[in-house]
């Protein structure tokens, strides 16, 4: 089977002229056997987060962000087949963002199949399950796709909450203190740190994602089928429910979605693609060794990379290229992999 060792031997045969490792030589080397494969042109969209000094360094650059759209239009303009396979590999961003990618690759493409390595959290989530069909690895993971909030307190913190608990929260004062308004002194203190407009926009927040998942399921993956539309709500609600989950990073495996009903096939009954898959993901991941952050790429030779800023980081950069080796469903060192993201899942 492939491993991150495996591939640092396979690179140590192929240097380029400055005698690193060729890194793009490998990984379009991996995505064309992919191609030749599946028979289905392959996508990359893959974000450095498991580094958390890289991941640090370029902020919320490494969530899905509307810059996004650029790099998916460089690596699908020029396809003209009707089915693609995307490997996603990100923390999640902006269910904003994420919407007008998935409109991006359902306006383009009639079948669209995610391949799901190792994580797609959040966001991620939400955008593999807009696919006809998601191919998963055992030790893969989603995330919840509860939103998450960043706002201002009134004593000028800024301060990052899920949208359930903030909906929750203002719910349990509104109770306690129309059963015994004694206790408003002492919520009162709690109450005046958040905006007039919170409760809305949590609550705003919570039915968007819910309500894209659930789109997004029946009219792709439940396409067509009678029972579609009450899967689709099923599986949008249980995602959605941070009061579940307790923390959005929680990991979600193929089978609890299987289960649910949802087309999510093991990647492992093929060895074939298996293996392929894998090599591809660990050459992604000596990719992300250099200066490369995130990788927008297809099989037929299109591609655009986000870098980090080696001048304005010349100290940090020694650091961020040490070799990572996240194996696929292994923890990061660092942060939970479902890191929220500014005010979304």
């Amino acid at each position: 089977m492939p491993s991150y060792q495996s591939l640092e031997a396979e690179l140590q045969q192929h240097k380029n002229p400055a005698g690193m490792p060729d890194w793009d030589f490998v990984r379009r080397e991996k995505l064309q056997a992919l191609e030749s494969y599946t028979k289905r042109p392959v996508l990359i969209y893959a974000a450095d987060f498991l580094n958390t000094d890289k991941a640090r360094a370029v902020g919320n650059d490494i969530q899905i962000d509307f810059n996004d759209k650029h790099g998916f239009f460089e690596i699908i303009d020029q396809i003209p087949d009707k089915a693609v396979d995307v490997m996603i590999h990100s923390p999640g961003g902006l269910p904003d963002a994420a919407e007008s990618i998935v409109a991006m690759l359902r306006n383009k493409f009639e079948d669209v199949r995610f391949i799901v390595p190792n994580v797609a959290k959040s966001a991620a989530t939400m955008m593999s399950m807009s696919g006809n069909e998601v191919l998963m690895d055992g030790n893969a993971e989603l995330g919840p796709v509860d939103p998450q909030l960043v706002f201002r307190k009134g004593d000028g913190s800024i301060v990052q909450a899920p949208a359930q608990a903030i909906v929750d929260q203002f719910d349990e004062a509104q109770a306690l203190i129309g059963k015994d308004p004694s206790k408003l002194p002492a919520w009162l203190p709690i109450l005046q740190q958040y905006g007039p407009s919170l409760y809305k926009e949590a609550s705003n927040a919570i039915e968007l994602s819910k309500k894209l998942v659930e789109e997004w399921l029946t009219m792709y993956m439940f396409a067509g089928q009678a029972d579609g539309p009450q899967k689709a709500k099923d599986i949008a609600t249980f995602l959605g429910d941070h009061n579940q989950f307790k923390s959005h990073g929680r990991r979600i495996g193929r089978k609890v979605l299987q289960d649910r009903g949802a087309n999510i096939k093991n990647l492992e009954s093929d060895k074939g693609l298996h293996d392929r898959v894998l090599d591809l993901y660990y050459a992604i991941v000596h990719t992300f060794n250099g200066a490369c952050f995130k990788i927008f790429e297809n099989s037929r030779g299109q591609a655009q990379f986000r870098m980090i800023q080696q001048i304005a980081l010349p100290a940090q950069l020694a650091q961020l290229i040490q070799p990572q080796v996240p194996g696929p469903g292994q923890p990061p060192a660092g942060p939970q992999p479902g890191k929220p993201p500014p005010k979304g899942p």
